[in-house]
């Protein structure tokens, strides 16, 4: 059983106990005061009498151990603070300089801070040191206070009054080193886990909190953010990147940069995703936005291995990767299985998905393809001369092969995207399958978005403009059946028939009954698409639907 919270819940509600005793015990002093027939008050007498029948109410709780206290994030965070305090009271970590700093800030939670540590045993002997006059590798430690793999909690204790350049002895009982529950560091080869802990620390450097991240799924990548974007979006699987990269061992002085690099490149271009770049700087673009510059202090293994980037000299535990993601082109999988790809070539304006035509909309684009297999040009709206006007189309309603019907919705305007398409989703069945690409042919095309109608909010819009517009949805409909594209036409009726659902507010009977009107049909040409289709049972329940 847990002592403190027991006595946390006991405290609270011994606090509300006296809170309602005192009304009691006024009422009842005014019952058996001067002229009563009662017995003697005593006002004190009572109150210790009523104290104590609570305690007995709560110890008896706490020996059945029949309830389950709550507790708040506050309440165990305080609750944890006073335990801590308690802990350092009886030495779990005692401190001493060695070597005073210099400057007056003191390291806070979330700030990332390099550090020099030398491990010593009880009897004195060296086990562990990072410091190359002590035979170390000369790489401070990088970590981030309270975030990330967090290390012995005795060293964070240490460090928060520390400023830079200080050196310190700390004396750490195990409960505050590597067997601290917090504390996800790994030992040092040779270094018990269960002996009091001599530690010779140093602080290096401070990286404050407001531009320090902790990244990657494993928590173990810190990044300083040197230039901030404006962009919003990240990198993602399977983007394609381009970024400028320097790779360095941490320089002995702590200072990021401080190092030469053992690698850079202005320029460096793959897919996400693709296996061709090592995980760890995968997973710190995927934090960064186009134009961002940061550092990042990644675990080495994270970085090995890898043929596009050569592996660390001298086998440090962390890398730092000094990144500018100079553009990348967004990639989506529309269909989930690569079908249909969709690669941006050229961002246009506005913010998605708030000004793309997701929804059914009049739009005007440009576009040319190709056949993947041959690479023979098929179609080029823009002409010979590139003077064109641009192609007007209804989406939804199977105009154009499905891929690019797709595709566009999620485009802004003025974007230009690459469309690759399998032949299920390009001309595969389709009538107007242009000369020279073969059945089965996969496809490319350059799509540009010029621009759209935006189409208002149809849920709040009047009764009428309702009725007048689940009209309008089921003539396309109707349009896209006499076409034979009956999948178009399915997704039409069921929008109009969606929208004349909802419309709650009919206000006279005209509406209603054009209301039901629209209905009517949709349902009956509901059933014809699936009497086409062959789906009899289908037809007869959207029949039976039209007749109730």
């Amino acid at each position: 059983m847990i002592v403190a919270p027991v006595v946390h819940y006991c405290r609270q509600n011994l606090i509300a106990a006296i809170d309602k005793a005192v009304p009691v015990l006024v009422h009842k002093s005014r019952l058996c005061g001067p002229g009563s027939s009662g017995a003697v008050f005593d006002p004190c007498t009572m109150a210790v009498q009523a104290l104590q029948a609570y305690v007995s109410e709560i110890q008896k709780r706490i020996d059945d151990n029949d309830y389950e206290p709550q507790f708040d994030d506050k309440d165990e965070k305080k609750d944890k603070e006073l335990r801590e305090s308690e802990d350092l009271s009886h030495g779990a970590v005692l401190k001493g300089t060695v070597e005073q700093g210099a400057g007056n800030r003191h390291p806070q939670e979330g700030d990332l801070v390099y550090i020099h540590i030398s491990m010593t045993a009880p009897s004195g002997q060296l086990l562990h040191s990072t410091r190359l006059e002590e035979d170390g590798s000369g790489v401070p430690i990088a970590l981030v206070l309270g975030r990330g793999v967090r290390a012995p909690r005795g060293w964070e204790l240490g460090l928060q009054d520390m400023v830079c350049q200080q050196r310190c002895q700390l004396t750490i009982k195990p409960e505050y080193g590597y067997k601290h529950k917090d504390c996800h560091m790994q030992p040092p080869k040779g270094v018990s886990i269960d002996e009091t802990m001599h530690v010779d620390i140093k602080l290096l450097e401070i990286y404050s909190k407001d531009d320090v991240r902790v990244v990657g799924v494993n928590e173990n990548i810190y990044k300083t953010i040197k230039q901030r974007s404006e962009s919003w979006e990240s990198p993602r699987e399977p983007y394609a990147v381009e970024v400028s990269c320097a790779a360095r061992v941490p320089a002995p002085s702590g200072r990021q940069g401080d190092s030469p690099p053992y690698f850079v490149t202005p320029a460096l271009g793959f897919i996400m995703g693709s296996g061709t770049a090592p995980s760890g700087l995968e997973e710190a673009l995927s934090s960064m936005t186009q134009g961002e510059q940061s550092v990042f202090s990644c675990p080495a293994e994270s970085i090995r291995g890898s043929s596009m980037l050569p592996d660390p000299p001298h086998q440090p535990d962390r890398v730092e990767l000094d990144l500018h993601l100079l553009k990348f082109a967004q990639v989506r999988d529309m269909t989930g299985n690569g079908e249909v790809m969709k690669r941006r070539i050229r961002e246009g304006r506005g913010q998605f998905p708030m000004d793309c035509p997701m929804a059914d909309s009049r739009l005007q684009i440009h576009y040319k393809g190709h056949a993947v297999d041959t690479g023979q040009e098929f179609v080029n709206t823009r002409g010979a001369d590139s003077n064109a006007e641009p192609l007007e189309f209804d989406s939804g309603m199977g105009i154009l092969p499905e891929a690019i019907d797709m595709t566009v919705r999620l485009m802004t305007p003025g974007e230009v995207s690459l469309i690759t398409s399998t032949s299920q989703y390009a001309y595969d069945g389709r009538p107007d399958r242009p000369p020279g690409v073969l059945e089965g042919a996969n496809v490319e095309w350059e799509v540009e978005l010029i621009s759209f109608q935006k189409q208002p909010d149809w849920e709040r819009a009047e009764p009428d403009a309702k009725i007048k517009h689940a009209g309008e949805l089921k003539d396309q409909g109707n349009m896209a059946f006499k076409a034979g594209r009956l999948k178009p036409a399915r997704s039409k009726y069921t929008k109009a028939l969606r929208l004349a659902d909802r419309i709650f507010d009919l206000e006279t009977e005209e509406q209603a009954e054009a209301a039901s009107v629209v209905k009517t049909a949709c349902l009956v040409n509901l059933a014809n698409c699936a009497q086409r289709e062959q789906q009899f049972g289908e037809a007869l329940d959207w029949c039976n639907k039209a007749l109730r």
